[in-house]
């Protein structure tokens, strides 16, 4: 009689989730189904305005349109799985969701300063390259890969992620470019200045 009334009782829990269950499946689909068109129609967008080419001079490692699409797809995905994992009544998994969730605009606005940054030091590059110094080569990958360090440090504390061991490298780096600057620049006028400043020690003696 016992084990009647708990299978039963069994049996019950599961016939009134299954309603649960059945919707947390469609939200499933809707959210497969809905992530993937709007992430085509946001691929074909940007690809077709020709943006790409407009801001890139040579062809990134993975195309803005197809970045885009990833990330509109995932947060439709993300969005209803999360709407179904609440139906089915499952908080922790919910909980994890809700912070990636959350996550998302943090990464958008890390992309945004990143991709600033990476146009920014392609200009610089560009336009060194096209430049008459001596040495363009060499100096527009510095300035270029100096550029790309210095967006990291900007754009990574966006996502959470600590810099003050990449601020310290900065400085150091910076340091170790001035000082052999500095001490040729001392060296170079290191005569002129004592040429000065004989000069002037002779106009004070005739005073």
């Amino acid at each position: 009689m016992e084990e009647t009334l708990i299978l039963k009782t069994l049996y019950e829990s599961f016939v009134s989730y299954i309603p649960n269950l059945i919707a947390f499946f469609i939200l499933l689909f809707l959210g497969w189904g809905i992530g993937k068109i709007v992430g085509k129609i946001a691929e074909e967008i940007i690809k077709r305005s020709k943006i790409e080419s407009v801001l890139f001079k040579r062809k990134p490692i993975i195309s803005l349109s197809s970045l885009a699409s990833i990330i509109l797809s995932w947060s439709i995905y993300l969005l209803f799985l999360k709407a179904g994992v609440d139906v089915m009544g499952i908080k922790a998994i919910s909980d994890i969701l809700a912070s990636l969730l959350s996550f998302i605009p943090r990464f958008v606005a890390f992309f945004i300063v990143f991709l600033a940054g990476y146009l920014i030091s392609e200009y610089l590059r560009n336009n060194i390259e096209k430049s008459e110094i001596e040495y363009k080569t060499v100096i527009s990958k510095i300035v270029f890969w100096l550029g790309i360090y210095v967006s990291a440090i900007i754009a990574l504390p966006l996502i959470g992620i600590d810099v003050f061991v990449l601020q310290i490298l900065l400085i150091i780096i910076i340091i170790s470019f001035l000082l052999p600057f500095s001490i040729g620049f001392s060296l170079a006028i290191k005569d002129e200045i004592k040429s000065i400043i004989k000069k002037q020690l002779r106009k004070l003696s005739k005073i």
